[in-house]
């Protein structure tokens, strides 16, 4: 496993005799790309080498590539993205996809797309679905959540902050049902990814009402997250477009009540119609909203919950793996 900081690689994966830790010199991907990988493929005798989304140009190996998904080659969502970043990364996202000896992706939703957009056979790609760590569930109490949310009642929603994912749409909902007058509280946590000019207009004009009853947290130590999860009354995924959405599942993992967006992956879930709704409406959200917080907030949904998380796995996705590459090698 390869990382310009392998202290942090060792301390998430742990110290095994089978897996080795190896320093990258280079902070230039491209750099890294065109030598550095290729090198190292070289000198340590790689049979396979795995790669997130773009692969090296120099194929001295058997190449594994995972696109999780290429929502910017899509008509419909290319606005979300910046041009330099739809010029760039479809180029190298569809000839890494095409030159892969084995090719993954983690959604049905993506994997038809990549074979319609990239014209790649789907017997070609293989799914290896995401997941929630086993001990997810398991709370460390020397993180909490913020003191000054601490006992509130709260609807969260986990995501970068970006156009495709929607976040004014929470906001009006919030804000247009009243739901703030119930002593309910919104709380966004991630980073700010790409300006999103609506949401920035509307933080704007509604700016003494956002300071008193919405929360915009950054920087959320992973343990930290967990307790917000667990504390939430509901947990909210409004995405216009997603490869996956790994912030749902972490959600089932604690019970939550939950409101997904009913669009591209978020589909594979296959919820009912009361635990979904179009990202695009607004009245609806608000509907689902009030009505899972005051109305039908006391139905469990931990059975279902429980078959999805049994499929949505690391282990399955390893074991798929695993077989994908013997029967490639066979």
């Amino acid at each position: 496993m390869v990382a310009k900081n392998t202290e942090n690689l060792e301390i998430e994966f742990g110290k095994h005799p089978h897996v080795h830790y190896l320093k990258l010199t280079s902070k230039n991907k491209f750099k890294r790309l065109l030598i550095e990988f290729p090198s190292i493929i070289k000198k340590n005798n790689i049979d396979y080498a795995h790669f997130q989304y773009i692969s090296p140009l120099l194929k001295n190996c058997k190449h594994i590539v995972t696109t999780h998904d290429i929502l910017f080659e899509q008509k419909e969502f290319r606005k979300y993205f910046p041009l330099k970043y739809r010029l760039v990364n479809g180029l190298l996202f569809r000839l890494s996809a095409k030159r892969a000896d084995i090719l993954l992706t983690v959604s049905n939703y993506s994997k038809s797309k990549i074979s319609e957009l990239y014209r790649i056979p789907l017997e070609n790609i293989h799914l290896t679905f995401n997941g929630v760590e086993k001990d997810f569930y398991q709370l460390n109490r020397n993180y909490q959540t913020e003191e000054y949310i601490k006992g509130k009642k709260y609807i969260l929603y986990v995501s970068r902050i970006e156009p495709r994912k929607n976040h004014i749409t929470v906001l009006r909902a919030f804000f247009e049902s009243r739901i703030y007058e119930k002593e309910i509280k919104l709380v966004f946590i991630g980073s700010r990814d790409i300006n999103d000019p609506l949401l920035s207009d509307y933080l704007n004009q509604y700016q003494s009402e956002l300071q008193h009853h919405v929360y915009w947290l950054q920087n959320v130590h992973f343990q930290e997250i967990k307790h917000y999860y667990a504390n939430c009354s509901l947990f909210v995924f409004p995405s216009y477009a997603e490869g996956f959405g790994i912030p749902v599942l972490e959600a089932m993992v604690f019970g939550k009540r939950i409101l997904i967006s009913n669009k591209t992956a978020m589909k594979d879930f296959n919820l009912p119609s009361e635990l979904t709704f179009d990202p695009y409406d607004v009245e609806e959200l608000k509907n689902k909203m009030y009505n899972s917080l005051f109305i039908n907030n006391n139905y469990n949904f931990l059975s279902l919950y429980k078959e999805i998380l049994a499929k949505y796995s690391w282990e399955n996705s390893a074991k798929q793996l695993v077989r994908v590459i013997n029967d490639y090698s066979q």
